[in-house]
């Protein structure tokens, strides 16, 4: 795998700006395009790396990746009792879209994108700096294995 960072000559951090991501693509697209005499190749990996890093979860998992963490296939663990607070959760959110509808469904949309960026505002000095401890990286796997299960939660809203 290529990696995005490098490929769009950004710094290899979780913490990104929009624009940055957007400048930098913008930059490296201006040659890479073939109507500009690149190549199909190169411009798709540079629209594949934009894609990547413009997601929190995907440039998260990389950059634990790069830190030498595990991934979510070798470590699946959630801290205590996630799994039964979720299942409550749901009950709870399914309940109030039945009786409320849309507006329920918009509220409890704002809540999952507010625990999302409070989870990654949580692992974001991990996942930004140069190395991690096995601890660090442990704890970062578990916070994005949690952010998973609200992913989901968000799909299915």
């Amino acid at each position: 795998m290529i990696d995005p960072f490098a490929l769009l000559q950004l710094p290899s951090t979780f913490t990104l700006s929009t624009d940055a991501l957007d400048m930098a693509w913008m930059r490296a697209s201006a040659t890479a395009h073939p109507d500009a005499g690149g190549n199909v190749g190169h411009a798709a990996q540079l629209n594949e790396a934009r894609e990547l890093l413009a997601n929190p979860e995907q440039r998260a998992n990389l950059r634990l990746k790069m830190l030498g963490g595990p991934n979510a296939d070798q470590d699946q663990r959630l801290p205590d009792g996630f799994l039964m607070e979720m299942l409550e959760l749901r009950e709870r959110i399914d309940a109030e879209i039945d009786s409320e509808g849309e507006p329920a469904a918009t509220r409890w949309q704002a809540w999952v994108d507010a625990e999302c960026t409070k989870s990654y505002e949580k692992i974001t000095p991990v996942l930004d700096a140069e190395s991690a401890s096995k601890d660090d990286r442990t704890e970062v796997r578990m916070v994005l294995n949690q952010v998973r299960y609200l992913e989901r939660l968000r799909e299915q809203l």
